[in-house]
């Protein structure tokens, strides 16, 4: 019998989850790297199934801890500023009541509200990081228009 090289066992292991996470329908984060670090050392992601690449549930890294933003009073405006965040220019639309499934970690933000000018999430108004009276079923996601931002370093 011929011995398994690690790489084998990484392809199988990532066929059997993608294989699970299909056939049970569960949300799983994107495989792509999350597009950029924010404010603050905060890292974005887009999660959840079904999706396409620009759209998702929001998903924060904050203090290495990943978690979601509840729908709560959450608009077009905020969603701007998350699509952003992401390496977008902008969104196009927003959803509610975790249509991407819910997450799972901390609800980092509740009671969202921007402008949808600000640079970053870190601006806008919320009951505070980690502050939240919402479950995972109330998560945000976020549909992002396919045009990458051009980012200056």
């Amino acid at each position: 019998m011929r011995p398994v090289g690690v790489w084998q066992w990484s392809l199988w292991g990532l066929l059997l989850c993608l294989l699970c996470s299909s056939c049970l329908g569960s949300p799983s984060p994107s495989t792509a790297p999350e597009k950029r670090a924010g404010s603050q050392g905060l890292r974005f992601r887009l999660a959840g199934f079904p999706r396409k690449p620009f759209e998702g549930r929001v998903e924060i890294q904050r203090a290495g801890e990943w978690g979601t933003i509840c729908d709560d009073d959450f608009t077009l405006q905020a969603a701007h500023v998350l699509c952003r965040e992401l390496g977008f220019t902008e969104a196009t639309g927003w959803t509610h009541s975790a249509k991407y499934g819910p997450g799972t970690g901390r609800i980092w933000l509740d009671n969202l509200s921007c402008s949808g000018t600000e640079q970053s999430v870190t601006e806008c108004a919320s009951r505070g990081w980690g502050n939240s009276d919402c479950t995972h079923d109330e998560d945000a996601g976020v549909i992002c228009k396919q045009a990458h931002s051009v980012r200056v370093p």
